[in-house]
């Protein structure tokens, strides 16, 4: 005979293992598609092609972004507890930065593809060098836990960057470096 709790670790590990990597990929290509390339395009279409009906009611979905790996090539792994997703809309005013930090649970974070500026990630590593990476507009990238970092805009105009956060409940998204 199964025990409820076994049945809830397992309906746990699948949803940190399988539902909620899935959903996080979503989120984000959800919220970010527009002024993205075409690389990854699908279309549909259910009226007759080349009518005017049909340019107005195509849908079209395009992979943004995949990945398993973090800017510092560290398998992205997930909290334990109960699941909980998160999306923000940040954004960072010319010559503004985001101070050293870390993050508890994993990030995917896109720079809006239009009406942003550039965004220069940070990383410290553990020998106390630091590796600098430019994102520009429509550009992703994925953020590990614990691993720091800090984020400037060094560009001509306001960035903007969304955040889907891979989390659980109760946990911190951020944890700042004094």
């Amino acid at each position: 005979m199964v025990t409820l709790t076994e049945v809830s670790d397992l309906a746990s590990l699948s949803m940190r293992k399988i539902v909620l990597p899935a959903l996080a990929a979503a989120s984000v290509v959800m919220t970010g598609v527009a002024g993205c390339s075409n690389r990854g395009t699908e279309t549909t279409n259910a009226a007759a092609p080349g009518s005017a009906l049909a340019a107005s009611t195509e849908v079209k979905i395009e992979e943004v972004f995949k990945g398993s790996k973090t800017l510092n090539g560290t398998q992205l792994s997930y909290p334990e507890g109960k699941t909980e997703l998160r999306l923000f809309k940040v954004e960072i005013p010319v010559g503004g930065k985001i101070p050293l930090h870390t993050h508890p649970a994993p990030m995917l974070v896109y720079v809006q593809g239009v009406d942003s500026g550039d965004v220069l990630n940070t990383r410290l590593q553990p020998d106390g060098t630091e590796v600098s990476s430019v994102f520009k507009p429509g550009e992703s990238f994925l953020e590990g836990s614990s691993e720091p970092h800090f984020l400037e805009n060094k560009s001509d105009k306001p960035a903007v960057i969304w955040v889907m956060v891979a989390s659980v409940e109760g946990l911190p998204t951020t944890e700042w470096i004094k």
